[in-house]
């Protein structure tokens, strides 16, 4: 294969440019990148295109468009239902870089449907939400062949501060399974933390102070415990899309011989949260049960 390589014609179209889809399309305007988009929602395209993007009237016109195509959609279901009605007339050239995030089983239903015609695809989830995005600074999860590296870089160089490749296609959405297990679980526990500490009549500041700067902290945490203090959530990653990536843990528990006892006790929170906060960020898990 000789993949679309050359840097001065990079043109790179997009399926998808909701919330994460429109943020890394900004990003690859902003760093010079050509980009063409579709998306079931038209208001998205404008906005797009008042960025200097251009909005593609059908998905087909953007594979024939561009040199990488990256579905960023909110599940398996919906990128297949898209996507397959495209591939017997995908561009040989033409690599995939699925980019969403997909169950384990899932993400091997796409490698197969691209192995079924001949499609490159590379699986290279992201981790990190919309500001990151817009700033260049995520880190992405990459698998697939190596002959696909060469065309992917620059898109890669545009919106990761980080790249890890981990293996064949399929095992960056496993890495990002597992990254969001422990992400959601970890604001849960913040969340029940900040709870405990009113509960005692301790100051939170204390608490946030511990971790500023110390081997507990992270600046995803701060930023989430900073959330959860000002009672507000802008939706860089929200509670519906948490809850979905919990539902995909599970298949995994349940199609294999893990056990998995926190996973119950998270599912079942953000499962009631979703209830009135589904498009607030996940740190909204701590208005649950009504902070004062």
């Amino acid at each position: 294969m000789n993949p679309k390589a050359n840097q001065d014609k990079l043109r790179v179209g997009l399926l998808g440019v909701g919330l994460m889809g429109s943020a890394m399309a900004h990003r690859l305007l902003d760093q010079g990148v050509a980009v063409i988009a579709w998306d079931r929602d038209s208001e998205h395209l404008r906005a797009l295109e008042g960025r200097g993007g251009e909005p593609a009237e059908t998905p087909r016109d953007v594979i024939h468009g561009a040199g990488v195509v990256i579905t960023m959609l909110p599940t398996a279901e919906v990128i297949l239902d898209l996507v397959k009605p495209l591939l017997d007339d995908w561009p040989q050239d033409t690599i995939w870089l699925q980019m969403s995030s997909v169950g384990a089983a899932e993400a091997d239903q796409l490698t197969q449907a691209a192995e079924a015609h001949a499609v490159t695809l590379v699986d290279a989830p992201v981790s990190g939400s919309t500001h990151p995005a817009e700033e260049g600074e995520l880190t992405i999860l990459a698998s697939g062949p190596d002959s696909a590296r060469a065309a992917v870089e620059p898109i890669f160089d545009a919106l990761a501060s980080r790249v890890l490749w981990v293996g064949s296609a399929g095992m960056g959405s496993r890495l990002k399974l597992a990254a969001n297990h422990w992400m959601i679980t970890m604001v849960a526990g913040l969340a029940e933390s900040m709870q405990l500490c009113q509960a005692m009549g301790l100051d939170q500041e204390q608490f946030v102070a511990l971790l500023d700067g110390g081997p507990l902290g992270s600046a995803y945490a701060l930023q989430k415990l900073d959330e959860m203090r000002r009672h507000e959530y802008p939706a860089g990653f929200p509670v519906r899309l948490a809850l979905k990536d919990l539902e995909l843990v599970r298949e995994v528990e349940q199609s294999s011989r893990a056990t998995m006892p926190l996973l119950d006790v998270v599912l079942e929170r953000f499962t009631a949260a979703s209830e009135d906060l589904a498009d607030q960020d996940l740190a909204a898990i701590y208005e649950l049960d009504g902070p004062a």
